[in-house]
């Protein structure tokens, strides 16, 4: 995995050096593509935060990462929030990690039966998932549009 490691990191390098366009670039959940660098030269490195235990400690555990490799913004997304609760306990876990949240995309019932089908749910016209990525979409847009200003 070492080598494939290496090819990506050298693959974003390369396309990140063209500052005129936004890539998104979706990693595997976990570690390894942080621990072994894969992403440091990415500008803003998003942490998905979903409200289960194990899942948080794994995105603290990212976002340090994501600090030692020097990535300029790390912040998070809360994820799956199913009601309140769920939000509230992602809230005070960023909270407590000082890790700025952006985002929170709830718990839809259209991404699960839509990864049942094989389709794309972002096609589902009434998700409210699909609605939150696209707030989040917005503020990526507006962050990079005000990083090129100065």
């Amino acid at each position: 995995m070492c080598g494939a490691h290496a090819a990506v990191r050298h693959l974003i390098g390369g396309i990140l050096e063209d500052q005129a366009h936004v890539t998104v670039v979706d990693m595997e959940a976990g570690l390894e593509h942080l621990s072994r660098a894969t992403g440091r030269h990415v500008d803003t490195l998003l942490v998905t935060l979903e409200p289960y235990y194990k899942a948080l400690e794994t995105s603290r555990r990212a976002v340090i990462l994501g600090r030692e490799l020097g990535i300029g913004r790390v912040v998070g997304i809360g994820n799956k929030i199913r009601d309140a609760g769920d939000a509230a306990a992602v809230r005070r876990f960023a909270a407590a990690h000082d890790i700025p949240l952006v985002a929170e995309v709830p718990f839809d019932e259209a991404v699960r039966r839509s990864d049942l089908d094989g389709t794309a749910f972002i096609d589902v016209p009434d998700s409210t998932a699909v609605r939150a990525i696209d707030g989040l979409a917005g503020w990526l847009l507006a962050e990079d549009a005000a990083a090129r200003r100065h």
